[in-house]
């Protein structure tokens, strides 16, 4: 039975996104431990994360996104540097912030209640915090928040668009996660 991994997304490139990311790989790396995102091509916002899904199922819900995929929305989102998600306390993922867009938030908003009326989701979320994964954090030590800050203060804001949604294919690896559309 063919079954894929997948998530609806978008993927965002940017020339100072990579550049932040690999500026961040430089001064971080002796904060912590992290297991960064495999390459700047994998960058990408998650509007829903389903896990395995049949490939017949997909196929219909590509279905169901047809008129979201078919066009780019020209939003203006803007970087506003690096963040964490806490777990348990406790640094778990570092993260490239976008500021909030009431336009990223309703489109967020109409997928869910798409994915709803057609009964691929059992309930609305809405809940959505847009970023973009840098890293998983393992471990951190005292000097990492303060090495984040001096990141933030040398990281001028970058305007990121168009957003495409898209369904994303996520391969697991020993080296990481690897997306691609599908």
């Amino acid at each position: 039975m063919c079954q894929k991994r997948i998530f609806i997304g978008s993927f965002v490139k940017h020339k100072a996104l990579d550049d932040l990311f690999e500026i961040s790989k430089k001064i971080l790396k002796k904060t912590g431990n992290f297991k960064w995102t495999r390459t700047p091509d994998n960058f990408h916002i998650t509007f829903h994360f389903f896990g395995t899904m049949s490939c017949n199922d997909i196929e219909k819900l590509r279905d169901v996104l047809q008129d979201f995929s078919l066009k780019e929305y020209d939003f203006d989102l803007q970087v506003q540097g690096l963040n964490f998600f806490k777990r348990k306390g406790r640094p778990s993922v570092l993260y490239a912030g976008l500021l909030p867009n009431e336009d990223l938030h309703k489109l967020h908003q109409s997928i869910q209640n798409r994915l709803f009326k057609t009964g691929f989701i059992n309930e609305i979320q809405t809940k959505f915090a847009p970023h973009i994964t840098f890293a998983r954090i393992k471990k951190t030590l005292p000097s990492f928040e303060e090495q984040l800050a001096h990141i933030n203060q040398k990281f001028e804001p970058v305007t990121l668009n168009p957003v495409k949604i898209e369904i994303i294919e996520s391969v697991l690896s020993p080296e990481g996660a690897l997306y691609r559309g599908i």
